[in-house]
């Protein structure tokens, strides 16, 4: 398995906007083949930054998604172009997945 994990700073007072953005898109893309679970998560100790998270079943799958997968510009202006993604080899979950 596959993760994919950002991390991005969002423009003061745009975390709203940005999460119902984020589940719009993770509603559309939910029946993406080998997408196991996405996840949206906000900062604790910085409210304008946050961690998207997603699992894939597969590299295959996730290199087709990221070719063809919808464009999210409205998502992207809401970032203040602060952020960083990293894939990575899913090794342990607890509970599994």
């Amino acid at each position: 398995m596959l993760t994919r994990v950002t991390w991005g700073k969002i423009k003061p007072g745009q975390w709203d906007k940005y999460e119902k953005l984020w589940n719009e898109h993770a509603k559309n893309t939910a029946g993406v083949k080998g997408l196991r679970a996405r996840y949206l998560l906000r900062d604790t100790e910085t409210s304008d930054a946050g961690y998207t998270l997603s699992i894939w079943e597969s590299q295959e799958d996730f290199e087709a998604y990221s070719k063809n997968r919808p464009p999210a510009t409205e998502m992207e202006q809401c970032f203040v172009g602060q952020y960083v993604t990293n894939v990575c080899d899913l090794r342990g979950a607890t509970p599994p997945i």
